[in-house]
């Protein structure tokens, strides 16, 4: 006799689940109300070398996502060279939400993030939430993004 494991949970159902990304869904988009600008890279106008690297990124026209963000306390680091500062923020998205509509969007490694007047890059992303355990209710994408010097992505100009 083959073991036949079932996915299907329990005790919440596609309706239950549906529901529960539509309660997610306004809260974030209505309630909420956070925003972020989402600039992918251009991969056609980049240059790489052999190993994907590149010193100039290109990036295509930005548009605006609704989530959440975590702001972490930046810390400073000093060493020889003088002090600098390390600020990161999380982009916590609704699946469900990127995929419907005309948005159609997953965050990647790379992508430049404009929000409180900084620029932020994405160097991980991780999914970790599955409602009721179930993968087939994936409900959440966490990005983790650095903040990026202006001096080296080259998309403003730099104050005299």
């Amino acid at each position: 006799m083959a073991n036949n494991v079932s996915t299907s949970p329990f005790f919440i159902s596609q309706k239950e689940y549906d529901l529960f990304n539509h309660f997610n869904e306004e809260l974030v988009d209505d309630v909420v109300g956070q925003a972020v600008d989402i600039y992918k890279v251009d991969l056609n106008n980049t240059d790489s070398n052999i190993y994907g690297e590149s010193d100039t990124k290109y990036y295509k026209v930005g548009f605006r996502v609704n989530c959440l963000v975590q702001y972490n306390r930046p810390e400073t680091i000093t060493n020889d060279a003088g002090a600098d500062l390390n600020a990161n923020i999380q982009l916590r998205f609704q699946r469900a939400n990127l995929a419907s509509g005309s948005l159609n969007f997953y965050p990647e490694v790379g992508d430049l993030c404009d929000w409180n007047n900084y620029y932020w890059e994405v160097n991980s992303i991780v999914e970790p939430q599955l409602v009721a355990g179930n993968p087939n209710f994936n409900h959440s994408i966490v990005a983790e993004a650095n903040r990026a010097r202006i001096s080296s992505l080259q998309i403003v100009e730099r104050p005299r």
